[in-house]
């Protein structure tokens, strides 16, 4: 049986991803030199740095949540929203938004389980 699920996400700079989830998103956050891992509630994200020669191509992650409109408040206070990632009720019948990271990763919060 399946329990959890936690990305691995690519970072320009793992300093600064900490930072940006610990102080911006109010994440708990654990660095260990090469890799990062960030928490808030059940929801894990870990991140090692990018170390490709390609071009950086950002990630994307889908997180469930309770309350999203609650969520969404108090992301929009904290002015992380994504442009393109304002509330929105989608034909299937889940409301969602999005926050890009500082490393331009999409972190898509939906409603549901």
């Amino acid at each position: 049986m399946l329990h959890k699920i936690a990305p691995i996400l690519n970072a320009y700079n793992l300093s600064e991803t900490n930072l940006f989830y610990k102080n911006k998103l109010k994440f708990l956050t654990w660095h260990f030199g090469n890799y990062l891992v960030v928490k808030k509630d059940l929801v894990e994200i870990h991140y090692i740095t990018w170390t490709g020669n390609d071009k950086f191509i950002p990630s994307s992650c889908y997180l469930y949540a309770d309350n999203i409109e609650d969520l969404y408040a108090k992301f929009s206070s904290m002015d992380v929203i994504s442009p393109k990632g304002n509330f929105k009720d989608n034909p299937w019948g889940k409301k969602e938004f999005q926050i890009l990271d500082n490393n331009g990763n999409v972190l898509r919060f939906g409603e549901g389980n």
